[in-house]
Formats: C-alpha cells, structure tokens, sequence
C-alpha cells in the first residue's frame, strides 16, 4: 500500500470518527471498498430453520432461512469497542437478493448492519415464505428432487464480489458455515443431503453475477401414494379378473362385475385426483393408472367377447379364452408395474 494511500485511509478513518463522536450524519459509502485490490470477499452463513411444505403441483416450497453477510470496509473503521449500526442503503452493501424467491417471502429483520471497530461489517436477515423450485416429476412419487436457495449479489460479477462460507460460524463449530435445523420434519419427505456453493447467475447473455446457494436434496416418502393410491388400484384390477373364472353362461354375472369395475375406477380416479400434481407430462404413477384402466376396460373387453360366443353356441372357445386370460392379464399387469417402478429414483 502506498504512503498516500495510507494517508488517505486514515483521514478517512479520523473524520469518521468525528462524525460519529458527534451524532453527524454519515455520507452514504457507493463505491466498493478497495475497488482497485480485486474482488470483495463476501463471507456468508446461511441457516435453514424450517421447512414447512413442498408443493409439487406448484413447484414451490415454504420455508425460513437465517442469513448473515459479513465483509470489511475500512473506510468504516472507527474508534471504541462497541459496534456501530448503520441503515443499509447508508453503505456500500453487495445488494443481495434471492433469485428464486416468490411474492410471499417477507425480511422479518430491520435492513441495517453493524459495523465493528476494524470495520467488519455484519448484515443479519431471516427470509419466510414460498421459493420456487422447477421439479422434475417424471418418476413420481418415487422421486428425489434438489431445492434452492440462491442468493445473487445484483450488479456485480465474480471478478468484483465473490462469496465464502463465515469463517466465524466455521470456528463456532458450524460444518460449512450453513445448515438445516434438527427440529425439521417433513411428513412426506425426507431430507438425505445439503451443501452450499458458490454459482454464477445469468440473468441474460453476458449479464452473469456472483451467486452463493443453499441446496439440499429430498426423497419423497412414497408410503401414503402405495398404501392410499396404488393398493386400491390393484385391489379394482384384482376384482376385474373375477370375470375369467365364471362361466360364460352366467354373463350377466360376468358383465355386472366388469361394469361394476369400471365404475368403481371412475369414483378412485375422481377420489385420488387431488392427490396427483397435474402436469403436462406422464409420471410414473401416471403410467401406472392408466396401465390398470387399460387392463379393466380390455376385461369388459373381454366378458363382451365370451357373450357373444357364447350366444352363437360356442362356448367351448369362449371358455379357452377365459383360461388364458387368467394368465396373460396378471403376466401383463406384473411385468408392466415392474417395467415402470424398476429403475431407480430420479
């Protein structure tokens, strides 16, 4: 550092030391500190305190994250052992935002830091509400999805701010400087893994900003879809499947049982509608579904077929398909749920 500009930094520092012995008003700091010494060092520490809900329909989740930002300006150094509060906008600041938060998110804390005497500045906020969070839902609900929240320093590229984890949260034992409360309890999740990580954010072509992220990774606890969902769809497939065992000359027997079927299919698909997430593409319990309607329709199909044999006396071919349905349709239902649930969660 050159003599005048250390002569310029401690003028700096002696009259804002006066201007704060006084009660003066500060001048608002705009420009970076130390602009012409490479990027300034933003140290972050992020806290995941609840997670309340996981909307898939949406695509958006509900939750409330603690942040603190600290970085130095010595043009704020002052004298005295305590700290120093300033409104934000009165100082430079890296103008963090949320990238993916929504219209609901709220600061629960006032917008101003503190500044110690060597001039370490901290900035402390906690966000509530909904982020948005593309999911992909092809494998649903045997799915495991990563969420996001994504801060963006606005204005300012990775070669003026770059961000690190809090050294301070580090040494007071704080794995990463970040992570989620033990306290967190997602009834249709489970949280397998978090990390954070500096990013780079693209705003448009050649307008890219520094970014930090939480992230962590979530499986989707899919014992309410089995028990709930699927179960009864197999249990309406299963009784569709009576047909083949009766003879044909009782079809009206054989009919009222495969009508039966297809509208028991109609009041499960109008009871577990609310349930699914409407998308525009197939999920796996989409395939699923319409796997099992496919089956019970080819079953009235079928009973529709035998009456008609039956009917032109031909009972004995009536009955030979009977047997061999028995076969094919479990063997087609087996080997199509295994064909659709086999491959791992994506």
């Amino acid at each position: 550092m050159s003599k005048r500009h250390s002569s310029a930094l401690l003028v700096s520092i002696l009259v804002r030391s006066i201007q704060l012995a006084s009660g003066a008003e500060i001048p608002p700091l705009i420009d970076r500190p130390n602009a012409d010494s490479g990027p300034t060092e933003i140290s972050v520490g992020m806290w995941m305190t609840d997670i309340s809900s996981i909307d898939s329909a949406q695509e958006t989740f509900t939750a409330e994250i603690a942040v603190v930002l600290r970085w130095k300006d010595p043009r704020l150094v002052h004298t005295g052992n305590g700290v120093v509060r300033y409104p934000l906008e009165q100082i430079w600041h890296p103008r963090v935002g949320i990238v993916n938060e929504t219209n609901s998110v709220s600061r629960k804390m006032p917008d101003s830091i503190e500044v110690e005497p060597d001039g370490m500045i901290t900035y402390r906020q906690r966000y509530v509400g909904a982020f948005t969070q593309p999911l992909r839902l092809q494998s649903f609900p045997f799915d495991r999805q990563t969420f996001r929240v994504q801060l963006v320093a606005v204005r300012y590229q990775s070669t003026e701010v770059i961000f690190v984890p809090d050294q301070v949260w580090v040494r007071d034992g704080i794995k990463g400087a970040g992570g989620i409360s033990p306290s967190v309890t997602l009834p249709d999740w489970t949280i397998e893994k978090w990390e954070l990580k500096p990013l780079v954010y693209a705003l448009a072509p050649h307008h890219q900003y520094s970014s930090y992220a939480f992230e962590f990774t979530a499986a989707r606890n899919v014992s309410h879809y089995i028990l709930k969902v699927m179960f009864p769809l197999v249990l309406i497939v299963i009784m569709s499947w009576a047909v083949f065992w009766m003879d044909p000359i009782h079809s009206n027997s054989q009919i009222s049982i495969a009508i039966t079927s297809m509208l028991t299919l109609i009041a499960y698909r109008f009871s577990t509608d609310n349930q699914l997430p409407r998308l525009p593409y197939m999920t796996r319990l989409d395939t699923f579904i319409l796997m099992g309607t496919v089956l019970i329709f080819f079953s009235l199909i079928e009973v529709i077929t035998t009456t008609v044999l039956e009917t032109n006396h031909r009972a004995p071919l009536a009955k030979t398909i009977d047997r061999c349905c028995r076969l094919i349709f479990p063997a087609i239902f087996v080997s199509a749920t295994f064909a659709i649930f086999a491959h791992p969660r994506g």
